[in-house]
């Protein structure tokens, strides 16, 4: 069965799309580096590339944090080779430095043809006389290939009898999911991965000392075969000096193929040289790059891929002329490993500079009025807020459960969102999730012991206070007799709470809001919660040791930052796992990959040039 068809693909675009919020400045004066070589046998003009490092012992630093299987050989795996051919004994030994997986142009006539259509993998080769045994083996396991000359290239040709029976199995089995959608599906058979059956390979991924077992027959009776059209849903590979290609079918091949040895490669294209200079080139293991307007007109064509990648929605296509409406010319991305975890670091250049950066520095100050056990908070300019809708392929107010808000403050305020409330909020706004046992969730459900909420920064304190007072009025209007509204004093300050009378009889509150300083506006699932922070948190999150190690690794931001606890958020989420989950050897191997993460953060940075994201993601070192 073929697998990981799919998987560069999305990769490219998964790995890359944070950088439309990306970007870091190249330091003035840092000439390129060497291209990497494979580098000078791809085209200029391609869309994107995901660059791996497979080097037998890059990957070695992860050792630090994951329990390896005996014998893993980094990265693990070459995209679209079937995992059925052993990598550590078949590919490994003859695998060069820097393995390519580039989405080509679209061929003439194609029109937008999908990402699948025109990804092609590019991998070096160190040693030549171990290629014979690759074939052979890759033969073993797809059965003899189809041959035929193209430039005086060898083609071989597997059109896809596999491919077609995986489209037989039902659309909403976990076998039939494409494999861009199992990230893990390198190390689908390691002792820690076993029980799962979505995840089974035909044969697990050995070291070179270790025999491979024979195929077992399967049981089931034989699908009927799908008509066979040459070169399209399956594998070809062909082989050149220095070069193994692969792809799904072959035409991104010939069209590599036809463009490999022209004097306009993609190591001499300007905004490539620009990714080549990053600081953090030499240590990463992944690199990607991409020329943005490229890549958005390939994910429009697929529903899914649109879906899954942030880049924009079909609305900034024009449907007649096809023009993508986008400010970004190119994005590109880093992934690095820490001594405390993972580092990624992904970049959005313009096409034409801004004459301001769209943020100012946020140092992060309401984090001084959230609990050190904060599951999650993210704060920043409204700059930061309005950037994260296109990054989602669409505008911030159109997102799903906020599509309607527009419409309501409208007819129900007579507010424009717009005009009459997103002016007034100019400063920090931060969002958060919390731990707590009272407020509007917990009286719902007992079980849901959280509360959320928003604090806003403000010059125009008389214009909020205004929305303020006319959502008071509308709620004891339309639900008068359901909620009552009253006022407390708080440290001096009045805190407008919404309350209910629950099933007990008691009076709860399940929405509050009340101002904490002259110019910052809180509110909270209840009063309850906005005690508990109010004035101040037993223990703040600025001073909590997993926030500032967090942080710590990330540039300063101007745009804003995220933080997730993950283990005050799975010690939450743990609460609802099913006993007999909880207690199963797969359940345990999940929670416990989980628990090996203390947290994810991120900053967001704004530079005349570009935008730029980065993420860090800290980790438990393994015992």
């Amino acid at each position: 069965m073929l697998k990981r068809v799919t998987l560069p693909v999305l990769s490219v675009l998964v790995l890359t799309t944070g950088s439309v919020l990306q970007a870091q400045p190249v330091p003035e004066g840092v000439a390129p580096t060497t291209p990497l070589p494979v580098t000078t046998v791809l085209p200029g003009d391609i869309s994107g590339v995901l660059l791996i490092d497979t080097r037998a012992n890059a990957w070695n630093g992860l050792n630090r944090f994951i329990d390896l299987p005996p014998g893993f050989s980094g990265p693990g795996f070459l995209p679209y080779i079937p995992a059925e051919v052993n990598f550590a004994r078949d590919i490994q030994p003859w695998l060069g430095d820097w393995t390519a997986i580039a989405v080509m142009p679209g061929g003439e006539g194609t029109g937008r043809a999908s990402l699948q259509e025109n990804a092609v993998m590019v991998a070096p080769i160190q040693d030549p006389n171990r290629i014979p045994n690759f074939v052979a083996q890759l033969s073993a396991v797809q059965g003899q290939p189809r041959e035929r000359q193209f430039q005086g290239v060898t083609l071989l040709e597997w059109p896809g009898p596999n491919m077609a029976r995986a489209q037989q199995k039902s659309p909403g089995s976990r076998q039939s999911w494409p494999i861009a959608l199992n990230p893990l599906s390198p190390f689908n058979r390691n002792k820690w991965l076993k029980g799962w059956p979505g995840l089974a390979q035909t044969r697990p991924i050995l070291p070179d000392s270790t025999p491979t077992a024979p195929a077992q027959p399967d049981p089931r009776p034989p699908a009927v075969p799908a008509p066979e059209v040459q070169g399209t849903g399956g594998l070809t590979i062909a082989i050149v000096p220095g070069y193994v290609a692969a792809a799904q079918s072959s035409a991104p091949l010939e069209r590599w193929i036809a463009t490999k040895d022209t004097s306009n490669s993609l190591a001499r294209d300007p905004q490539f040289q620009r990714t080549l200079a990053h600081p953090e080139l030499g240590r990463s293991l992944v690199i990607g790059y991409g020329n943005f307007p490229e890549l958005a007109q390939l994910s429009s064509t697929s529903p899914l891929l649109n879906r899954l990648v942030p880049l924009p929605a079909s609305g900034d296509i024009n449907p007649a002329g096809g023009e993508l409406t986008t400010p970004y010319s190119a994005i590109d991305l880093m992934v690095w490993m820490e001594p405390q975890g993972i580092r990624a670091q992904s970049r959005g250049f313009y096409k034409t500079p801004e004459t301001e950066p769209r943020g100012v520095a946020t140092p992060n100050p309401m984090t001084a009025s959230l609990p050190a056990s904060t599951y999650f908070t993210c704060g920043g300019s409204l700059n930061l807020w309005q950037a994260i809708g296109p990054i989602l392929g669409q505008n911030l107010l159109t997102l799903p459960g906020l599509e309607q808000i527009p419409e309501f403050t409208q007819s129900t305020l007579g507010l424009d969102v717009t005009q009459d409330i997103l002016p007034w909020m100019d400063g920090e706004i931060t969002a958060f999730v919390f731990p707590t046992n009272r407020g509007f969730f917990p009286t719902v459900d007992e079980t849901m012991k959280l509360g959320m909420g928003s604090m806003i920064e403000t010059s125009d304190r008389q214009s909020a206070e205004r929305v303020l007072t006319q959502l008071d009025e509308l709620i004891a209007r339309e639900l008068s007799g359901v909620i009552t509204i009253t006022r407390h004093q708080i440290n001096e300050n009045s805190v407008t709470s919404w309350e209910v009378i629950n099933q007990n009889g008691r009076t709860e509150s399940v929405f509050a809001h009340g101002w904490i300083s002259d110019k910052t506006l809180m509110m909270t699932t209840g009063l309850g919660p906005f005690q508990e922070l109010y004035p101040q948190p037993y223990q703040s999150l600025t001073n909590a040791f997993n926030f500032q190690a967090a942080l710590e690794p990330l540039p300063p931001p101007n745009l804003g930052y995220c933080y997730l606890n993950m283990g005050s958020f799975l010690a939450w989420v743990n609460t609802f796992v099913p006993p007999e989950i909880n207690a199963s050897r797969e359940g345990q191997i999940v929670l416990n990959s989980l628990g090996k993460i203390r947290s994810i953060s991120g900053t967001g940075i704004s530079q005349n040039t570009h935008v730029q994201w980065d993420l860090f993601m800290l980790l438990s070192p393994r015992s």
